[in-house]
């Protein structure tokens, strides 16, 4: 009998049987929605559980409970924080956007839409490693520059990027800064209290969780 071999966990991981025995209750016992604290019984158990999942991963961040998102997605995450930050500052500070030319799809299809909108987005180099030219990052931050979003691991060759080295400058600058760490969220540290990060994109499905579930960080002003 020939046995596959699965090579392709950059993509998608196996759920673990832990994360289902986790979840079970909530699909055929207690599978009401979340409520508020005037709901009933099975609702605002519901909303329990979910509110101690988000407390979980944000503590994984470093960050506060306020400060995570639940959404559908890695895909749903960064077109929320890349087309949020458009439509929150295009009109106040200006339309221009900065990414690395080895995004991941989620970044590059909301560069690719923002920029029919009207928005200017630059492409930053990056050399045979995958490293993004930090010189040239540098030198394309302007005035009207809103955000730049460069992911944390590559999901293709693995590289990881300097996020804290390309967060002290964005902060430096005055321009949100937002990474994507779907392919780094739990295998290497990333702590928004070191990391100079606004926005962070993590999601389920590639750390052995469930499909359908990601969520975004957006960090609050302390």
């Amino acid at each position: 009998m020939d046995k596959n071999i699965y090579l392709d966990n950059a993509a998608a991981t196996r759920l673990d049987e832990r994360v289902l025995e986790a979840m079970n209750p909530y699909y055929f016992d207690n599978y009401s929605i979340a409520t508020s604290e005037f709901g009933y019984s099975m609702g605002i158990d519901a909303k329990d559980a979910l509110d101690q999942a988000r407390a979980a991963i944000a503590k994984k961040l470093g960050a506060a409970t306020s400060e995570f998102i639940f959404t559908s997605g890695s895909a749903e995450s960064s077109n929320l924080a890349l087309k949020g930050v458009a439509k929150a500052l295009g009109q106040k500070k200006g339309k221009h956007i900065i990414i690395s030319k080895i995004e991941d799809f989620p970044v590059l299809y909301s560069a690719k839409a923002l920029e029919k909108e009207g928005f200017k987005i630059d492409y930053v180099e990056v050399d045979e490693f995958g490293i993004i030219n930090f010189e040239q990052l540098e030198q394309l931050i302007t005035k009207e520059t809103i955000l730049v979003s460069i992911q944390h691991a590559n999901q293709e060759i693995g590289t990881l990027q300097d996020v804290e080295k390309i967060g002290n400058l964005c902060w430096k600058k005055h321009v949100l800064f937002h990474t994507d760490a779907t392919h780094s969220f739990t295998r290497v540290p990333l702590d928004v209290n070191i990391i100079p990060a606004d926005l962070i994109t993590v999601s389920a499905h590639t750390i052995h969780g469930p499909k359908g579930v990601g969520g975004l960080y957006v960090k609050v002003p302390r």
